[in-house]
């Protein structure tokens, strides 16, 4: 598997984590990373918008502890495959299944 297909294996991951924690309907979920330097982790927080109006939901116990990892493993190789570092990122979900992506870079 080459490094982009990896990065989007686990940004894949991500998403299924993401789709995993709601229950109903929704127009779109985002999930907000941030990479905590301090910490030498990943903070995380999901919403989800129906309706125009955005909630935020309980996330079952495992949902942190499974993005921290897969979070790290996305920043490590996307560090060997550009030399650039992410601080944080957002994964958004639309209903029709489209994904997107926004990296920010420090």
């Amino acid at each position: 598997m080459n490094e982009m297909d990896k990065q989007t294996d686990i940004i894949t991951k991500l998403a299924q984590l993401m789709i995993d924690q709601i229950e109903g309907p929704f127009e779109s979920i985002v999930c907000e990373y941030e990479y905590l330097e301090r910490y030498s982790t990943v903070s995380s927080s999901l919403s989800v918008i129906l309706h125009g109006t955005q909630k935020y939901p309980e996330t079952a116990a495992g949902f942190a502890t499974d993005n921290v990892e897969l979070c790290m493993k996305l920043r490590e190789l996307m560090r060997f495959h550009t030399g650039g570092e992410w601080g944080s990122f957002t994964l958004s979900l639309a209903a029709s299944g489209e994904a997107k992506t926004e990296f920010y870079y420090s």
